[in-house]
């Protein structure tokens, strides 16, 4: 290319030079056209004319040489300007080649970028989809522990709740039982104070029948009847009391008084066998309200334990059931700081990658 540019420049220098007269065109020129010289002078010698040509063969070969005195620098000139171009398309050719090595190692270091570029560029794709992925992931973690939280202040209501129906029904448990206990004492007084007072009643009503057999006995010499009568009769008689029948008729109406204000005991129940009777009444009624409140009190407590066990299970199983809540909610709230120390570390790439 360079060879074929310094043969242009030589063909375009050469052709601008003026090229110069040769002698022997210039001579014929002279010698074959006719001069008015010539022609007015017809008288000239061959010998003057042989002379005047010899003179311009001689101006012709001096000039000529005088010509090629002159060509010879400018041939100098060129053979140096053709060395310091060959030189020149040396170097430029040298040049040339470093500079399609060069463009060759750079399009080679252009292509291995664009490679490396790509895969980043997929890199930081797959990157972008995975952090999508765990941004998802940590949505549905947080939400997951918010319920998890949720669900545990729930429990721990229902458990404190719980708790404080417990604590009532454990202070009603023991108001009934205090209850209870009071009412059994109170019973168990009433039983005792009802059998003495029967005691009492059954000796009095024993004294009152034995007053009572005592008066209705006969006796002897006018004396109907009782033990009492025939010991006043002996007292009387070991006094020497005389009796008299006036003193027997007012004993005998004495007697018809008692035995109209006490009645027979063969014939008609006493008021003291009616209230025996009727203590014996409330006594069994007391027991068997006794019973049944023993009874009623007995079914409630089977019921209460029955319902505090019930609790206590469910208290046992809501605390398993918060202890497992409490370690998904550690594990949850674990994976949410990889989680966000993963996004840290992607961001952190991709910055470092920018």
């Amino acid at each position: 290319m360079l060879n074929s540019k310094s043969h242009s420049l030589l063909s375009t220098h050469e052709c601008k030079e003026p090229a110069a007269p040769s002698p022997a065109d210039s001579g014929v020129a002279e010698l074959g056209e006719p001069t008015p010289r010539h022609q007015e002078h017809h008288d000239y010698s061959t010998t003057d004319r042989l002379r005047a040509h010899e003179v311009r063969v001689r101006a012709s070969r001096g000039l000529t040489l005088q010509s090629y005195a002159t060509r010879g620098p400018r041939d100098g000139e060129r053979e140096a300007e053709m060395a310091r171009l060959r030189r020149d398309r040396a170097l430029l050719r040298q040049r040339l080649e470093d500079t399609e090595w060069s463009l060759c190692q750079r399009a080679g270091e252009i292509s291995l970028l664009k490679t490396q570029l790509k895969d980043a560029q997929n890199e930081q794709t797959a990157k972008g989809h995975e952090y999508l992925t765990l941004k998802a992931d940590c949505r549905q973690l947080r939400e997951a522990l918010d319920k998890k939280e949720k669900e545990i202040t729930r429990l721990r209501t229902e458990s404190e709740e719980k708790d404080k129906t417990v604590k009532r029904l454990q202070a009603e448990v023991d108001r009934l039982t205090n209850d209870l206990m009071e009412s059994v004492s109170d019973l168990s007084k009433t039983k005792e104070s009802g059998k003495i007072e029967v005691e009492r009643l059954k000796t009095e009503l024993k004294e009152l029948r034995q007053e009572l057999s005592d008066v209705s006995l006969s006796n002897y010499e006018g004396i109907q009847c009782g033990r009492t009568m025939r010991g006043i009769y002996e007292v009387c008689k070991s006094n020497e009391y005389h009796w008299t029948p006036t003193d027997s008729a007012l004993e005998d109406a004495e007697v018809q008084r008692l035995n109209g204000e006490l009645p027979d005991s063969c014939h008609e129940p006493c008021q003291a066998t009616a209230m025996v009777e009727r203590l014996k009444c409330e006594l069994e009624a007391k027991d068997t309200q006794f019973n049944s409140e023993r009874r009623k009190w007995s079914e409630e407590k089977d019921k209460v334990l029955r319902y505090q066990k019930q609790l206590q299970l469910n208290y046992v199983q809501m605390f398993r059931k918060s202890r497992t809540l409490e370690a998904e909610v550690d594990s949850l709230r674990l994976e949410l700081e990889l989680c966000n120390k993963n996004g840290k570390n992607v961001k952190h790439g991709k910055a470092i990658e920018l």
